[in-house]
């Protein structure tokens, strides 16, 4: 048996990020996972997303796991980039309410952006958004 002695790297920094970078992120990025209590517990999903409107929205199934959050609901969603390699990365977490998309004028715009296209094959027209409440980021860098 190996035992694993978790060191941190030399030079290596924790750092916060502006609100500003991660928006910027959050919108280079078309992938991330939501987290939500569930009717069954807490819930952790990937979900193709698109940051349109400074919010997140996706597109899921109206029989799926995730059209729970048709209801609104508290949700935390994070994308992140990680390089195991040289143990540096960025995560950006948002926190806000999930809520179906229902104006048709809404639901039209939708329609025409580029994403987000689900991956999972079948009929995906159930449209969430989650507006932030509040968005936090940090980097982990290789300093000298």
């Amino acid at each position: 048996m190996t035992t694993r002695v978790d060191r941190e790297p030399e030079h290596t920094r924790l750092e916060p990020m502006a609100v500003a970078s991660c928006r910027d992120l959050l919108a280079r990025h078309s992938y991330g996972r939501i987290a939500w209590q569930a009717a069954h517990g807490l819930q952790i999903l990937p979900v193709s997303y698109a940051w349109h409107d400074q919010q997140i929205v996706f597109r899921t199934s109206p029989e799926g796991s995730l059209s729970e959050l048709v209801r609104p609901c508290a949700v935390a969603f994070e994308v992140d980039d990680l390089d195991e390699a040289t143990r540096s990365g960025w995560s950006v977490v948002v926190h806000g309410r999930a809520r179906a998309v229902a104006d048709p004028p809404e639901l039209a715009r939708l329609w025409t952006i580029d994403g987000p296209v689900p991956w999972a094959v079948g009929l995906r027209n159930l449209f969430i958004a989650i507006p932030p409440d509040r968005i936090s980021g940090r980097a982990i860098t290789r300093g000298s």
